[in-house]
């Protein structure tokens, strides 16, 4: 095994989604003590994305390499792709919600930039994952890729090209020709068969 440059991704990604779950929910928390009204659907939205993306590395940098048989290239590819999507609607709708008020100061309003801030990170990140493992796909030639690169580290496979080769050669099959080359056919006579080699 060796280091893979998800490793930090993946603390990075951790770090900060507990980061937004503290910013939203004191801007939560803020808006239920000190105002009549709900917090804005925004900052909900981005405290959903914070403990979503929390599980989601659980699963893609520890479950999926204590447990391997758990790690389902599908469920792979979902939980990247969701987790970018949702980064980067929160972000462009809270900046977006934040450019419309007339009047934004103290606290409560440093706390909701600071979120757009390390959402837009955060999907720069989830970008990055997408790409990395999107790249081992193609390498490996399918999902297969996903297998060995979802985690903190890197499963090198070794051996696997002398087994191929030592089935190939079992099954009848050549370097050159993939397809299994007769050597000999069965001419039926009476009273029996008989072998004709082909030259």
């Amino acid at each position: 095994m060796g280091f893979n440059i998800l490793l930090p991704i993946r603390v990075f990604q951790a770090t900060f989604s507990i980061i937004i779950i503290g910013l939203s929910g004191f801007v939560a928390h803020w808006y239920n003590t000190n105002t009549t009204y709900l917090p804005p659907s925004q900052i909900s939205f981005l405290l959903f994305c914070g403990v979503y993306s929390l599980v989601s590395v659980f699963y893609l940098g520890l479950i999926s390499k204590l447990f391997p048989k758990t790690s389902n290239p599908y469920a792979v590819l979902s939980l990247e792709i969701t987790n970018l999507l949702f980064w980067f609607a929160g972000f462009v709708s809270l900046s977006g919600f934040l450019s419309k008020l007339l009047f934004c100061r103290g606290s409560v309003c440093g706390a909701a930039r600071a979120d757009v801030g390390i959402a837009a990170c955060l999907s720069v990140s989830w970008i990055v994952t997408v790409a990395v493992l999107a790249r081992d796909a193609l390498r490996s030639g399918g999902f297969e890729g996903f297998r060995g690169n979802i985690g903190f580290l890197r499963h090198r496979r070794s051996g696997s090209g002398s087994r191929l080769t030592s089935m190939g050669e079992t099954a009848g099959m050549s370097a050159k020709h993939p397809m299994p080359v007769p050597t000999a056919i069965m001419k039926k006579k009476e009273g029996g068969y008989s072998q004709v080699s082909l030259a």
